[in-house]
């Protein structure tokens, strides 16, 4: 019995050597050797089926985060984990598999942005799980925990959006995240004051 898994494989591989255009149902059928009715059951439009793949991608990312964002360990040190995570998640899928990062920019460029948004969404939401908590142990002192989640995640844009794929191989990158994000550790820490410099 085909499960969706095993179709969404065979359409990552098929996506991965043709991209967006030639990854429809009946190519994927192909490459699995089953008739397309076989997939259509599964996915009754290229529509439907791009969707799907789009939101697995967006799933590998969320999933380790919502580790982090629910570790034990303080506050302070889950934030910028799970920053440093969702950077290295990203500039891994770029480097590791070109191909198939061009392919998934595609598809979401092109899928739904409800379901696009509703990724961005997930990811806030987890930061500011972890702002609360930080303020609920007095690490954090922040007004707003929502909008605070939402200025952290779009401050670090050039770190993680791939829009900004090609300015990952600067020297300079994870110099330039550190310094930005201890500013922005201090402007959130309780009784952490700004240096004089």
């Amino acid at each position: 019995m085909l499960t969706t898994e095993q179709i969404l494989d065979a359409a990552e591989d098929v996506l991965r050597r043709f991209g967006p255009r030639k990854t429809t149902v009946v190519d994927v059928a192909r490459a699995l050797g089953v008739s397309h009715g076989t997939v259509y059951r599964h996915f009754d439009t290229k529509a439907a089926l791009h969707e799907a793949i789009t939101t697995r991608w967006f799933e590998r990312v969320t999933s380790p985060l919502a580790t982090i964002a629910q570790k034990p360990s303080s506050p302070s040190e889950r934030l910028r984990e799970w920053f440093e995570t969702l950077m290295a998640i990203k500039q891994h899928k770029a480097d590791d598999d070109p191909e198939l990062f061009a392919s998934y920019l595609l598809l979401a460029k092109n899928t739904s942005q409800k379901i696009v948004l509703a990724h961005v969404e997930i990811m806030i939401q987890q930061v500011e799980q972890i702002l609360s908590d930080g303020c609920a142990d007095g690490s954090f002192e922040i007004d707003n925990c929502p909008a605070t989640a939402r200025s952290l995640f779009f401050a670090t844009f050039r770190f993680h959006h791939p829009l900004h794929a090609n300015e990952w191989g600067d020297a300079h990158l994870k110099e330039d995240f550190d310094h930005l994000f201890t500013l922005l550790e201090r402007a959130i820490q309780k009784g952490i004051a700004y240096p004089a410099d």
